[in-house]
């Protein structure tokens, strides 16, 4: 028994079973590998993993879950440290395209289609806690005329496709800090955002 006790056990293998998973679909993709690939490369017997999920798409959606509550409470405390929403989404955009250009949990697109409805939707009930973050900030941005945007939802979802583009680059082997930099130009660009020769943002005239 890992650890003196048996919670404790289970938390440190239930680790090791996440650890696998993120290992095999970063070297085969989600849609190649098994549960009982999963026990074998945790060093679990074939059945033991049975203990812990009883499918490979439960496994998916919780290992969702504790990566978005890392990711989130780790974005949340850099976000923390800025006052402004266009200093807070440029913290958001370079965390974003960093994060996502190391983990490789299978897009949005595919998991609808390798996953039951739903496990898909629960997945999404994750992504969706990531997203209210950037909802937040655009409103913002938006009401104190920091940015411009007619639709804050379409524009996240636009901003979202930039960020996995990005990541995607990023994740081939471009240099990372140069598509940070292009991908934080281009959104920013689009947003109409206007900054000084200090870097802060300067508010965009009202509209007569």
């Amino acid at each position: 028994m890992i650890g003196g006790s048996l919670e404790t056990h289970r938390d440190v293998t239930r680790e090791r079973i996440f650890d696998a998973l993120a290992r095999l679909m970063d070297e085969r993709g989600y849609d190649a590998v098994s549960l009982a690939d999963v026990a074998a490369a945790a060093g679990l017997a074939r059945t033991a993993i049975y203990n812990y999920v009883p499918d490979k798409e439960t496994l998916l959606v919780a290992y969702a879950s504790r990566e978005t509550d890392r990711y989130l409470a780790q974005l949340r405390e850099a976000l923390a440290q800025v006052d402004d929403p266009v200093g807070q989404l440029q913290t958001y955009l370079r965390h974003q395209v960093a994060y996502f250009a190391r983990h490789h949990l299978p897009p949005g697109p595919a998991l609808r289609h390798l996953l039951p409805q739903e496990a898909f939707a629960r997945v999404l009930d994750h992504v969706a806690a990531v997203d209210a973050v950037l909802l937040d900030i655009l409103g913002r941005g938006v009401a104190d005329r920091y940015m411009a945007s007619d639709d804050v939802a379409t524009t996240a979802s636009m901003i979202n496709a930039c960020i996995g583009r990005g990541s995607a680059l990023a994740a081939d082997g471009a240099d990372l800090d140069v598509v940070v930099a292009r991908t934080e130009g281009f959104v920013l660009r689009a947003l109409d955002v206007r900054l000084l020769s200090d870097g802060s943002a300067r508010r965009i005239p009202r509209r007569r």
